[in-house]
């Protein structure tokens, strides 16, 4: 630790370490005491240590979620007024939170730390429940467009009051979600980890003493935040910009935008999301308050751990990152909307971000990864108590993009905000009336480069029970593939295929809400690989040896993206250096920044910047509650006029609205719009 602070630098070297450790066991204890295999196998959980001012100043490294150290907690931590020792509140909801609950499945609970009647700091957990309630078994579907279908709603309330349980919020929790002894299992791992929490808290308020342990969390807040600006300075100052999609929200076909301009100026970073799309009616949301939200943000968080590992992880890491957010976009939403697929959402939106680093830092930037977090829900008639019961039979996520020297990890995209594991099979199989028939990597699913991306994975399984239901939120990358950066190429799409009882072939059913099968049906996903980074002619032939070998590619693949010549299976090297050397002389000179693939760069060629800078003026220019309606009618108009060979001008888009705009006349004239 340097100089420049209270505490003396060695102390506060071993309590920065101490608040982590401290925070890895809460979590270690979260995750062995778990209910549910999706607690204590897959392991969507989190833990904090939280100052009085509402900043994370202990969290795990090693367990769980890993990235929501830019909330603050303040709004929810003082939404009741009255608490005193062995009290713990718990809460989902967003919009009474201020965006700390961000959707409903996450169950969030903190306790007060209290010594001789003083407040210390507070514990803090929260697990990602299996079923709230709501209009589908696992709460959460593409298609739901207001909170109110997401589940049951918990503003912060208190679960125990001065260590008594809260009887009458235990009987009203239970009555409103498919799964309540499994949810009151994963709260009591909770309390637990908690508890925990407060016994190391006060062995070193024992130890060190009230006032020097204060002093020792904000010293701890300021030097992350010292250490995070240093590394933004050695970043080229500048406006770096990219724009991704959700390719579809399920409910319609309509790419949903985001669009990020990162501002560097000195020690301090801007994200403007100003041409993002509206919110819809649709799940893909976020609640933020326009604040800089984890889901908006975390890519940054490990990008500066990246440059600099020894930044300690806490809330001063990420001070120097703010936003600019519109109102009643996607990303800054507005009551009620649905946002239970904010993950989805938030997982392209770091997409967008690595995109705009690549021309500042393209030697630390890493093409885009599967972007897809997809939990396989299955819900069964329980044929012992009636109901039904729902297990998350897997996590599925697909390969990583590769860096400038390093290839993608195999299956383990979005690995950067969590710790999840896979459920084995063996533990599903015993809990769920499925029989997994097939599951690991998929071969030529990784983008080709210098450096391929890591490879998509599939889960083929059997239903084994009537009448029952699948849902699957967050599959995407079906229409857009993954982007390669300095030309490597684009990872494999996803798909999802059905086998219905009794038939021979798969079908591609494309991309699953809500889906009921029924025993001996088989349904198989696959999901997106990663991105390739540079130039794949120049992949050293040793490591494509090894990816033959290992079934990461075929020989196909091998001849065609790699330029190697097989003889008997072998690769024949003198003649690979000859066909490369010449494909090389073919291929162009100029090696893109990003090949973003014909699926994307045909829709853009429509949808042009000044085409969609028009259509975001104009929505923006409505009352919220109009947006997704005026939305989906200009989209469809444009989207007819370039299947009748038009190419759409702003001017063009301009005449539609007003064509449209009679329609709302009456409603309109209600709503002063600025003239």
């Amino acid at each position: 630790m340097t100089t420049g602070f209270k505490t003396d630098p060695v102390q506060l070297e071993i309590l920065a370490q101490r608040f982590r450790s401290i925070a890895e066991e809460m979590a270690y204890a979260l995750k062995r005491t778990g209910y549910t295999a999706f607690v204590n196998e897959t392991g969507d959980l989190g833990v904090a240590l939280i100052s009085k001012a509402g900043e994370i100043f202990g969290f795990p490294k090693a367990i769980g979620i890993t990235m929501f150290v830019s909330l603050n907690y303040l709004t929810v931590l003082n939404a009741i007024d009255d608490l005193e020792e062995g009290d713990i509140v718990i809460f989902n909801d967003p919009y009474t939170t201020g965006g700390v609950g961000s959707h409903l499945p996450d169950i969030n609970i903190f306790k007060p730390i209290f010594q001789e009647g003083e407040l210390i700091c507070y514990a803090f957990a929260y697990v990602h429940a299996t079923d709230i309630g709501g209009k589908v078994a696992g709460s959460l579907s593409p298609s739901s467009y207001e909170i109110f279908q997401e589940g049951l709603r918990i503003p912060p309330m208190k679960l125990y009051r001065a260590g008594r349980i809260n009887e009458d919020f235990l009987t009203l929790f239970s009555a409103n979600c498919r799964i309540p002894e499994d949810n009151w299992g994963d709260i009591g791992a909770m309390v637990t980890a908690v508890n925990l929490g407060e016994q190391r808290i006060g062995e070193l308020v024992e130890r060190y003493g009230v006032e020097d342990l204060w002093q020792a969390i904000d010293d701890a807040l300021d030097y992350s935040e010292a250490r995070s600006r240093a590394v933004i300075e050695n970043i080229p100052d500048g406006r770096y910009s990219f724009s991704d999609y959700l390719e579809d929200d399920v409910v319609t076909d309509i790419p949903i935008k985001i669009c990020v301009t990162v501002i560097i100026d000195g020690g301090t970073m801007l994200l403007d999301f100003t041409g993002t799309d509206v919110q819809v009616r649709a799940s893909f949301n976020l609640y933020s308050e326009g604040k800089p939200h984890p889901w908006m943000v975390y890519k940054i968080m490990f990008l500066l751990l990246t440059i600099d590992q020894e930044i300690p992880i806490n809330a001063g890491l990420m001070r120097p990152v703010e936003v600019a957010v519109p109102e009643g976009s996607i990303l800054n939403c507005s009551f009620p909307a649905a946002i239970g697929l904010r993950t989805t959402l938030g997982v392209r939106v770091q997409d967008a971000i690595m995109g705009a680093f690549a021309q500042a830092i393209p030697e630390v930037a890493t093409a885009a990864g599967a972007g897809y977090v997809a939990p396989i829900v299955f819900a069964e008639p329980n044929l012992v108590s009636g109901g039904l019961k729902v297990t998350v039979v897997e996590p599925m996520v697909g390969g990583t993009g590769a860096t400038a020297d390093s290839d993608g990890v195999n299956a383990r995209d979005v690995v950067d905000l969590s710790n999840l594991r896979n459920n084995p099979a063996e533990i599903v199989e015993s809990i769920a009336a499925v029989k997994i028939l097939r599951y690991g990597l998929l071969e030529d699913s990784a983008g080709a480069g210098k450096y391929r991306g890591g490879c998509g994975k599939v889960l083929e399984f059997e239903i084994l029970s009537p009448n029952c239901l699948t849902t699957a939120r967050g599959m995407e990358r079906h229409r857009f593939a993954p982007w390669g950066l300095m030309g490597g190429f684009c990872g494999a799409k996803g798909k999802v295929l059905l086998r219905p009882a009794g038939a021979d072939e798969f079908e591609d059913i494309g991309k699953i809400d809500s889906l009921k099968l029924s025993a001996g049906d088989v349904l198989r996903v696959d999901t997106p690989g990663g991105a390739g980074y540079g130039n794949s002619l120049e992949r050293d032939i040793d490591r494509i040896e090894k990816d033959l070998a290992g079934g990461v590619i075929s020989a196909v693949a091998a001849e065609q993206d790699y330029g190697i010549v097989l003889n008997g299976g072998k690769i024949d090297r003198k003649a690979t250096e000859e066909r490369r050397a010449k494909l090389a002389a073919d291929r162009s000179d100029e090696i893109p920044l990003y090949r973003l693939g014909p699926d994307r760069e045909e829709y853009e060629r429509l949808w042009t910047d000044e085409l969609w800078a028009q259509f975001t003026t104009i929505l923006y220019g409505l009352p919220i509650a109009f947006r997704a309606d005026v939305r989906e009618q200009l989209w469809r108009r444009v989207d007819e006029e370039a299947r009748a060979g038009l190419s759409v001008t702003p001017e063009m888009l301009s005449n539609y609205w007003a064509d449209i705009k009679v329609r709302y006349r009456d409603a309109l004239s209600q709503v002063d719009m600025g003239g």
